[in-house]
């Protein structure tokens, strides 16, 4: 099946928000107080979402026949903010075929942005590392989530470093 990956827009907020609260809920809020998992819940809302697509960098979603399975935000060139996959689709290459096109985005608009940061659910550290991305913190709390900061130095490609 072949996975199609296509901007996301304003339109899009509903079905994004869903496939990040079914996402986020069952692989990575368990790690999170019940305070900080309601936080995220209204951030990723649908009004919130709508907001956050119009003033997003990048944004795209992944589709399997016509059916979202996956998601990616960034909301500058350089921070990406959200990447989530549908926990049926996972291991299918959706989030590295996001990552990648995100990738391919930041560095024709955007040349002068090397590195790109993000922070990681404790879940989803081992596949960030896959996709070129480095711990620079060790696991952190802050108001009820847990997360370790990441970051990808984009030039690492092209230097065979990655």
């Amino acid at each position: 099946m072949t996975i199609v990956i296509r901007i996301a827009t304003a339109a899009d907020a509903e079905d994004a928000s869903a496939l990040i609260h079914m996402s986020f809920l069952e692989l990575a809020a368990k790690d999170w107080e019940p305070q900080a998992v309601q936080i995220f819940l209204d951030e990723s809302s649908p009004a919130s979402m709508r907001e956050r697509l119009k003033a997003a960098t990048y944004a795209a979603g992944a589709y399997l026949q016509e059916r979202l399975v996956g998601f990616i935000l960034m909301p500058t060139p350089t921070l990406l903010g959200m990447l989530f996959v549908h926990p049926q689709s996972l291991r299918r290459g959706i989030g590295r075929a996001l990552w990648e096109a995100a990738r391919a985005h930041i560095g024709s608009n955007f040349p002068q942005a090397i590195t790109v940061e993000l922070n990681s659910t404790p879940y989803a550290v081992v596949f960030y590392q896959s996709l070129g991305f480095f711990p620079i913190s060790s696991a952190f709390q802050r108001s009820g989530t847990r997360a370790t900061r990441m970051a990808c130095w984009l030039p690492a490609r092209s230097l065979g470093a990655e």
